[in-house]
């Protein structure tokens, strides 16, 4: 038994110090600067981004896609009343152009993200379409 802690112990320190070696350099580099700009390497441009290269300047962020909208007011008139059935949400999200959709019931508990493309169907107890909004 004594020879098998014998062994251990200097195995324990040999484990101890390589920790120590690969800890100490990722520990300061967590702690250093960023870069500098010339020191960073450059950015290939995508196929995708070919075609607006030439529009936008070296340095310049790219604009935005555009983000899908929502207009509630185009569904609101036409579902009003209507029971929000799968078909009849589904239109209510085609109608006011957003590309996500869910119904909210009386009480019900709701993420409050607002999202510009979502359109929310509020219903009734009886599941009747009382209102249409976006978010």
């Amino acid at each position: 038994m004594s020879n098998r802690s014998a062994l251990s112990q200097p195995l324990h320190r040999l484990l101890s110090g390589a920790l120590l070696a690969v800890s100490l350099p990722l520990a300061m580099a967590a702690c250093a600067g960023p870069r500098p700009a010339d020191e960073m390497p450059s950015a290939a441009v995508e196929p995708a981004d070919a075609q607006n290269a030439g529009s936008i300047a070296p340095g310049e962020p790219s604009p935005m896609p555009s983000r899908p909208t929502c207009n509630a007011a185009a569904a609101k008139a036409s579902l009003i009343g209507k029971t929000a059935d799968a078909a009849t949400v589904e239109q209510a999200k085609v109608s006011a152009g957003g590309h996500t959709v869910r119904v909210l019931k009386p009480g019900q508990m709701i993420t409050k993200e607002y999202l510009d493309g979502r359109v929310n169907v509020h219903v009734d107890e009886k599941n009747v379409i009382v209102d249409v909004g976006c978010g």
